[in-house]
């Protein structure tokens, strides 16, 4: 075991904010005793990385693998919290770059021999050359499990590599994406998706980045710059400015009529409520109508072994090779921070680990975003 657990400074008052209007409304609970939970939404694996991104300072910590647990630690906690852990579906296994641990492939064997129902999903810069063989060796170790691999695009060659810091991370990405692309077709169970950070230096090639992403197979997803002191630790500047969003909006409709018409209505509905709630977030980041349950849930685990609700609260819950999950789960931390997030007292976010989970639950939203795209076909139902 590490003999050293790094911890993110904690400021919790910092993370609410005075007179947010957030309607954050979580589902009524005993907050000492919430259900166990479902979702590790993101259990970054490194903190290591290799990109210089201008969005995020992860690479910027200095001597992150100091204190990092080893498969060891990773094995004796999901093992030791197999109960509190049983329910959980899904987990994101992020960084960092998440592939410069070369023992990726034994981290996702080992957390999908405790938990073998579970999916899993990674992001990646795919700067490294052994991705696309490490994403295979991976793929033999889940029985057929979901595994599903985002690469991070972030425009076209010249803003990409500007926006990452690194001159040829866009080829690099590229090609990593078109191996991930022929490896699809050995592997049914192989789920890809292009991902990119939508900020005011890259917002006229969301399109670009689309019809790239489409040319390989894959999905499309995006995210505003989100801000977070514990994970992306990039201080808030102020938000996303709002002409971000009229910039982008020609280009969501035309991908949400795009999806439309090859997945149809009903699969693409929840995609439509996502492209909808992020233009909102960026013309008011204060504002976001959706519930959230992470906390409840869900969870965020660091390199580290420290618990958080998600990466952007700063309310420690403990750390998992010092204290059972499920005390944690039960302690007056986790209630302290289910009532922060209930009233609405949290940063805000729009980001995929922690909105889609809510989106897909919330039916009014989901019927109004079909029936939107129903009545104006043009535009996708967007605005």
């Amino acid at each position: 075991m590490a003999s050293i657990r790094r911890q993110a400074p904690s400021n919790a008052t910092s993370a609410i904010k005075p007179g947010s209007r957030s309607p954050l409304h979580a589902t009524k609970r005993n907050e000492t005793h919430a259900p166990r939970p479902t979702t590790i939404s993101n259990f970054a694996v490194t903190y290591r990385c290799n990109g210089r991104c201008k969005t995020c300072n992860i690479w910027k910590m200095e001597n992150p693998e100091h204190g990092e647990m080893g498969i060891d630690d990773i094995q004796s906690l999901f093992e030791s919290n197999r109960d509190i852990l049983g329910d959980v579906g899904s987990i994101q296994l992020t960084g960092g770059e998440p592939y410069m641990r070369g023992d990726l492939p034994e981290i996702v064997s080992t957390i999908h021999h405790h938990l073998p129902r579970c999916t899993f999903w990674i992001p990646t810069n795919g700067m490294l050359p052994e991705t696309v063989e490490m994403t295979a060796e991976i793929l033999e170790t889940l029985d057929g499990r979901s595994l599903g691999v985002s690469v991070s695009i972030d425009g076209g060659e010249k803003t990409h590599d500007d926006l990452r810091g690194i001159e040829g991370s866009h080829r690099n990405a590229v090609e990593t994406l078109e191996g991930l692309s022929h490896l699809r077709g050995e592997h049914q169970n192989l789920a890809l998706s292009v991902g990119m950070t939508v900020a005011q230096e890259n917002c006229g090639e969301m399109l670009e980045v689309a019809q790239l992403a489409k040319r390989f197979g894959a999905d499309f997803t995006f995210r505003p710059v989100n801000h977070s002191e514990i994970y992306y630790r990039n201080p808030v500047e102020g938000p996303n400015p709002a002409f971000v969003a009229d910039r982008i909006l020609p280009a969501i409709r035309e991908i949400g009529r795009d999806l439309q018409r090859r997945k149809g209505l009903r699969a693409s509905t929840p995609t439509l409520r996502y492209m909808q709630g992020a233009l909102d977030y960026i013309r008011d980041p204060r504002d976001r109508s959706l519930p959230c349950s992470a906390a409840s849930d869900s969870f965020f685990l660091d390199p580290y072994g420290n618990v958080y609700p998600c990466i952007f609260l700063d309310m420690p819950l403990g750390n998992a090779l010092e204290k059972p999950l499920h005390e944690m789960w039960r302690s007056r931390e986790a209630a302290a921070a289910r009532r922060i997030i209930g009233g609405g007292g949290c940063p805000n976010c729009w980001v995929e680990c922690e909105t889609f989970r809510e989106i897909r639950r919330d039916v009014r939203g989901l019927i109004s975003a079909a029936l939107r795209a129903l009545l104006h076909p043009s535009t996708a139902g967007i605005s």
